[in-house]
């Protein structure tokens, strides 16, 4: 199968809000006012709620309940309120459910526990920080995409996939010529999103075999550790590359992860219908 063929069916993709779209387009605009955005951002009622609940929530600890957007602008900073709509948005977009075999609620908690963990990795490592949280988001969104466009023949491939186990990407090269690693970046440039994201979403699997981008190396590490793996059984399954390139060991890391009952919280509340 061409890819261009999935590429020209992405007007099935449900249409994001005008604001979500703006927020998107404002990663590549340094100049985006946060007082302007976090303006747009109140007039959508429903996204406003759900970032507002979420910023209120344990896993920030907040001392004051914050109770607008521009306050939470203020508070938490525009680059966490612009990744919260953004999550938020797509959330809304493309809601969970399990009518397939691509359970979609599996796959959203896993992309915000990814998120979650690649933005507090940001935070305690340094190297971008401000793109951090909708890298990790995003890492499979490929997936979602050939769900939303090839539905039966991606139905299908997850059937071989359940059945012998051979890896995703093995049967979607076999079957299609491509995978969804491509497929999504493929995606992430027509929406737009800059070229770290891009690259993450790409590479993140191999992250010391291409040009080296701290944020796709980190999104490794997150989905490592939205796997289970912490402590020398997380160190001892990472690229020595890897390691010594983010000066990353777990004593330096510890501190900045989240307590497992914080990050299932935000989870809850970022699928809240």
């Amino acid at each position: 199968m061409d890819k261009s063929v999935i590429l020209d069916k992405l007007h099935q993709l449900p249409a994001m809000p005008l604001v979500v779209r703006e927020v998107m387009d404002s990663f590549r605009n340094a100049n985006v006012g946060s007082a302007i955005m976090g303006h747009k951002i109140a007039l959508d009622q429903g996204l406003s709620a759900k970032v507002l609940r979420v910023a209120n929530s344990s896993f920030y600890g907040l001392e004051r309940e914050v109770g607008s957007i521009q306050d939470a602008v203020m508070v938490l900073g525009f680059d966490t309120v612009r990744s919260l709509v953004v999550s938020a948005g797509f959330t809304r977009a493309f809601p969970p459910s399990k009518d397939t075999l691509f359970d979609r609620h599996a796959y959203w908690m896993r992309g915000i526990r990814v998120a979650t963990y690649t933005e507090a990795l940001a935070q305690c490592l340094g190297g971008g920080r401000q793109l951090s949280f909708t890298a990790g988001l995003f890492h499979d969104v490929g997936q979602l995409v050939l769900s939303i466009c090839i539905p039966e023949a991606f139905a299908d491939i997850l059937a071989q996939q359940k059945s012998s186990g051979t890896d995703l990407l093995e049967i979607e090269h076999a079957v299609l010529g491509f995978d969804h690693a491509e497929i999504g970046a493929d995606m992430a440039r027509r929406w737009n999103f800059p070229a770290a994201i891009e690259h993450g979403i790409h590479y993140w699997r191999t992250p010391e075999k291409e040009h080296f981008e701290p944020i796709t190396a980190m999104v490794h590490v997150a989905v490592q550790m939205e796997s289970g793996l912490s402590g020398d059984a997380l160190m001892g399954s990472l690229p020595e590359e890897l390691i010594e390139r983010l000066q990353m060991s777990w004593q330096r890391i510890e501190a900045c992860m989240p307590e497992p009952e914080q990050l299932e919280a935000v989870v809850d509340l970022m699928l809240e219908t």
